[in-house]
């Protein structure tokens, strides 16, 4: 969850109202590598 931080903090536009603009790096553009990670760290912490 360490890197999804720090793409957030890196990468992520605040457009106001409570949006937070991920779409660079979660949405449209999916990094296999980010998602790989967090799959990872999904079943560390859910038990999978």
């Amino acid at each position: 969850m360490e890197e999804l931080k720090r793409r957030i903090l890196q990468e992520g536009q605040n457009l106001g109202g409570g949006i937070l603009k991920v779409d660079s790096f979660l949405n449209h553009q999916v990094d296999p590598k980010l998602m790989a990670l967090l799959g990872r760290e999904f079943a560390r912490r859910f038990g999978y």
